[in-house]
């Protein structure tokens, strides 16, 4: 990224042939403190050995970040880098992870629910005061799960599929208002 009075000498000429154009080459020299002999030697001397290198690996870290499906990060990338035998720094690989703006796909840990255990010692077993079932169509079970989608939504749903309801709040059983 060229930045205007700070950054490399390399940085400055990058910024200098970005907007020369607008601007032009005299004025940006001037503004930057670099001489216009310099910067017309940096366009024809091309990009350095380890830009080239930079490249050729961004290449590579691409390859694995996008066979994961987005799932790596920088650590994991390193590791597969390693494993293939490329001596690389674990620096590097962020620096051009993130100059790529290839970033790992970060998996939420889905947290206890508050007042969860008082909701379980609430519910009652229905099941045992029917008794044993003896006839089809007697005893019907319910059953919720958690979605994983950005809000907390509940899913309870019938053995046949007779009702179906999803609901926001978890605080109420919703498994007997399914089947109704």
């Amino acid at each position: 990224m060229a930045t205007v009075s700070g950054g490399t000498t390399s940085e400055r000429f990058g910024f200098i042939h970005r907007y020369r154009k607008e601007l032009g080459v005299v004025f940006l020299c001037r503004w930057l403190k670099v001489s216009r002999s310099g910067y017309y030697a940096w366009g024809e001397r091309g990009a350095s050995k380890r830009v080239k290198e930079d490249g050729c690996l961004l290449k590579v870290i691409s390859r694995i970040f996008y066979q994961s499906q987005g799932r790596y990060g920088s650590p994991r990338v390193f590791k597969a880098l390693q494993s293939q035998g490329l001596a690389v720094s674990r620096k590097r690989v962020e620096r051009l992870m993130r100059a790529a703006n290839l970033k790992g796909r970060v998996v939420r840990v889905t947290r206890r629910q508050p007042g969860l255990k008082r909701f379980k010692a609430k519910g009652e077993n229905h099941l045992l005061r029917t008794g044993n079932a003896t006839e089809m169509n007697k005893v019907w079970v319910a059953d919720i799960t958690y979605l994983k989608v950005p809000e907390l939504i509940h899913l309870a749903v019938g053995f046949r599929i007779l009702g179906l309801k999803v609901q926001i709040n978890f605080l109420e059983f919703i498994g007997e208002k399914t089947l109704v």
